[in-house]
Parts: C-alpha cells; sequence; structure tokens
C-alpha cells in the first residue's frame, strides 16, 4: 500500500506524484490511498480567495476519485501527525508527494519526513520539474479503478470539503487585489514567503 498525498497539485493530471504512486502500484500489484490536510499553518497565512479556490479544487478533486470507486481522504490538523498516523494504520510501505520549495513547506516536509522514518515507512519526494523532462511522469494508467483503495473499507476517517467560513473563527480577507505598485510589492513578498494561495501563486497551483 502506497499513500499519495496531496498539497498544491488538487488535480489528478498532470501530476508527477500520483502518476508515481499509481505507476508504483500498476507494477506491484498493490494499491494507492490519497489523502490531503487542511494544514492551519499554511492556512492561517493564506487569503480567502485563495483558500476558496483550494477548497473549490478540492470538490472536483474528490469527485475524481468517487468516479473510480475510491475516494480523497480529508483531514484537518497537523500533516506530521496525520500522515504518520495514516502510514501506521493502514500498514504503508512508501508515502508519495510533489516536491514543494516554498519555506513553510519545506519545513513541514522534514518534519513528516522524520515522523517516517522513524518508524521505518519509505518516502519519496517527487519534482514537480519532472513533467517537464517525461511524459511518463503525467500519465495514469488507463483504469486508475484498479489501483486505488476505498479509505472506507480501511476504516480512515475522512471529511466533507468545508465551507471557507468553517476554517477559522475570524473571517479570511476575500478583497480582490487591486492594482498598483503597493500591493505588486506585497504579492511579491508573499510569493517569495511562500505564504500565498492564490491561483497564480505558481503554475503547479491548485488547477482543476
Amino acid at each position: 500500500m502506497q499513500l499519495y498525498w496531496h498539497r498544491r497539485t488538487l488535480r489528478p493530471s498532470p501530476n508527477p506524484g500520483l502518476s508515481t504512486a499509481l505507476t508504483a502500484a500498476e507494477r506491484d500489484d498493490s494499491r494507492v490511498m490519497s489523502v490531503f490536510v487542511l494544514d492551519d499553518a499554511i492556512l492561517s497565512q493564506a487569503d480567502g480567495l485563495g483558500v476558496a479556490f483550494m477548497l473549490g479544487s478540492l470538490r472536483k478533486l474528490r469527485d475524481w476519485y468517487q468516479g473510480y470507486g475510491s475516494d480523497l481522504v480529508i483531514q484537518h490538523g497537523d500533516p506530521t501527525d496525520i500522515v504518520g498516523h495514516i502510514a501506521r494504520t493502514i500498514g504503508v510501505e512508501r508515502v508519495v508527494w510533489n516536491q514543494d520549495y516554498s519555506r513553510l513547506a519545506r519545513q513541514r516536509d522534514r518534519a513528516v519526513q522524520r515522523v517516517l522514518t522513524r518508524t521505518g515507512v519509505t518516502y519519496t519526494s517527487v519534482p514537480t520539474g519532472q513533467a517537464a523532462r517525461t511524459s511518463s511522469s503525467t500519465t495514469l494508467p488507463p483504469d486508475p479503478e484498479a489501483y486505488l483503495a476505498n479509505p472506507h473499507t480501511l476504516a480512515i476517517e475522512t471529511r466533507e470539503v468545508p465551507r471557507l467560513s468553517d476554517l477559522r473563527e475570524e473571517e479570511y480577507d476575500s478583497a480582490p487585489l487591486t492594482a498598483g505598485t503597493k500591493s505588486a510589492r506585497k504579492q511579491l513578498r508573499a510569493l517569495s514567503n511562500g505564504t500565498t494561495y492564490r491561483r497564480y501563486d505558481d503554475g503547479r497551483s491548485f488547477l482543476p
């Protein structure tokens, strides 16, 4: 069993990490279960428009999984705890995810890697630039249903995609972007710090 951890790339294809996991499952006659974690450390740095877009992308992604007889596990909390717990609970052999180069993501990934190493679970962080170099990195098996695990049969808890208002007590600032040098500088700082989840954060973020 492999666990694929969705982060920024909330689409089935092109998705180098998901393709890597499913290709290995096809080769080894195993299964892949997918998870997305609503991480407060990142959500607290995001703006309302970006989070709303993320939630819409999650709904579409879940529809895709359910269309193949599976489901997307959605949990809210610390990815270090959640990914490690799921891996131990269902006896995962490997956890796969796409690399994320933002500052917060690098810190999060190191913490998850330490937990997995302590529990003897291997992991693969797939370079997102890989998709541009090899077509195989973005190609899913013709019958994903044969390799996607159903988390409900494994007693793994999942939740509905939340509403924007469910995620924090105070309202998100969802004001539209305004033109001008000051606004541009603010967004540039956010991009360089990896603290924005707007649609244009990078070419790999939250595309349907």
